[in-house]
């Protein structure tokens, strides 16, 4: 793998063993495809002329657009029907590459974060849900972590620890251990007591009275459901709980006033993400000769649709 500068948000194009860099240096938005116009060229034989398009959005957020691709994109095992906000180290799929995206602080590379921010480890399979997760959390000026959903927790924390960087609180969606949720947190309580943990569940509103005992008698502090979005004003009072229980393990008073700022441009970035969507590809009508050759072909040739011709 090829080194380079990760202060600079980058995708790193995968093919096999080999894995190049495409830093976002400049502009705001970049297509893929397989014409050498595109500034990300694949060599993918599945990939489209202009197979797709990253976009820059508020000067801090990344959007994957699949532009109606033959072959389609893939996320985390599905096809990509709507735009993608980016985290750090998702991964698309276009034929047999893979578009990494990375965006890490500069001060995650070095090693040098601020002592006087808070950290918190975020592991979350829902992709919005997570952005609102470090939304929330940086409006207060906490610093997180946003690891992947496949992250080995029993050798990855005690590697924090070696680096004397163990987060003070686990922030974790059920839905990326699933069954062994409980099983995972009870560990994470025994072997680091100093790491703090709160669950929630991307997927539910509402959370029953039997999880959040389960979850406490496994050692989590606090059981959250997801957030209510799009509509996250509408729904700002939900959100200040949830972020009131951050603050109080983390010993801060919560400012109510950044927080609603921070969520209030959240809203706006995802209406320019639901904007991005482009419009279906219209389907192609058969000209007359040819509507003409398939019903002879059929040996019907009542069913003959006449298309005036344009142009």
């Amino acid at each position: 793998m090829i080194a380079t500068s990760l202060e600079i948000p980058q995708i790193l194009i995968q093919t096999g063993s080999s894995c190049e860099p495409f830093e976002f240096q400049s502009g705001l938005e970049w297509t893929v495809g397989r014409h050498p116009s595109n500034p990300i060229q694949l060599g993918d034989r599945c990939a489209s002329r202009q197979h797709a398009k990253l976009v820059k959005l508020q000067d801090q957020h990344y959007c994957y657009v699949d532009l109606n691709s033959r072959n389609g994109s893939k996320f985390r095992g599905r096809s990509v029907k709507q735009p993608v906000l980016l985290q750090n180290g998702d991964r698309i799929k276009i034929g047999d590459t893979y578009l990494i995206f990375q965006d890490i602080p500069p001060h995650r590379t070095t090693g040098h974060g601020t002592s006087d921010q808070a950290q918190v480890l975020l592991l979350q399979e829902d992709a919005l849900q997570g952005k609102i997760w470090q939304t929330v959390l940086r409006s207060q000026t906490i610093d997180s972590y946003w690891e992947s959903a496949e992250i080995d927790l029993k050798a990855y924390l005690p590697r924090r620890v070696a680096s004397g960087s163990l987060p003070q609180l686990l922030i974790l969606d059920t839905q990326v251990f699933g069954d062994q949720t409980y099983e995972v947190c009870a560990w994470c309580a025994q072997t680091f007591p100093q790491l703090k943990i709160i669950v929630n569940n991307s997927q539910e509103r509402q959370i029953l009275m039997a999880e959040r005992q389960k979850a406490a008698q496994s050692g989590c502090l606090n059981w959250f459901p997801a957030f209510r979005e799009p509509k996250l004003i509408d729904n700002v009072a939900g959100i200040v709980v949830q972020a009131n229980g951050v603050m109080n393990i983390l010993g801060g008073t919560l400012r109510q006033d950044k927080l609603f700022t921070a969520l209030k441009s959240f809203e706006q970035l995802l209406g320019e993400v639901a904007f991005l969507q482009p419009p279906p590809k219209p389907v192609e009508q058969p000209q007359p000769s040819q509507a003409s050759d398939l019903a002879a072909q059929n040996g019907d040739l009542t069913q003959v649709t006449r298309v005036s011709r344009k142009g």
